[in-house]
């Protein structure tokens, strides 16, 4: 039920973000457990047209390194999803670190960080659509190749009759709306 809430709010966005602390070096529990629970939306299984279409921001946080490896779990989700758009931002920052107590060489540090964040927000073109990567169309004709094969033995095979449903199978591309 809550998962299918999230699904919903993801097709309906206009900009997906997501953040999460880096912990051992990777993204938390509560993170993994998400992306988890949406494996259904990855291209090889029944991808939601929409997604193909989003914009993603991924905000990492920790006080050491692992920021950058906490956003790439998250990426290589977002990426097998359809979006192509992905901009990540890490920083090192934790909560217990009070603004007004730190050095002014680490203040100006991290306020760099949140001008590139903001910068990168204030790219975004709205008013167009994301480019299509050529990873996102390449994992979308490979995976194309193998569910035409799994229909063909097939028909009611849950994902290849997703793909066929959707005329993925014949000309129509997620990417390019409904032709």
């Amino acid at each position: 039920m809550y998962v299918q809430k999230i699904d919903q709010a993801l097709r309906k966005s206009d900009l997906i973000v997501m953040t999460s602390p880096a912990y051992v070096m990777h993204t938390t529990g509560a993170m993994k457990t998400l992306l988890d629970h949406l494996a259904y939306l990855w291209i090889q299984h029944r991808p939601a047209r929409e997604l193909f279409e989003k914009r993603a921001i991924i905000i990492t946080q920790c006080l050491g390194s692992g920021a950058r490896s906490a956003a790439k779990d998250i990426q290589h989700s977002l990426s097998w999803w359809g979006i192509s758009d992905i901009r990540i931002f890490t920083g090192k920052l934790m909560s217990e670190i009070l603004w007004d107590q730190l050095p002014e060489k680490k203040r100006v540090e991290l306020t760099k960080g949140i001008r590139r964040l903001s910068a990168k927000m204030a790219r975004i073109r709205y008013d167009q659509l994301p480019q299509i990567s050529q990873a996102v169309k390449l994992k979308f004709f490979f995976v194309r190749m193998m569910q035409t094969s799994l229909y063909e033995n097939d028909p009611e095979y849950l994902d290849a009759k997703y793909w066929a449903e959707q005329g993925w199978l014949e000309d129509i591309r997620p990417w390019k709306g409904n032709q």
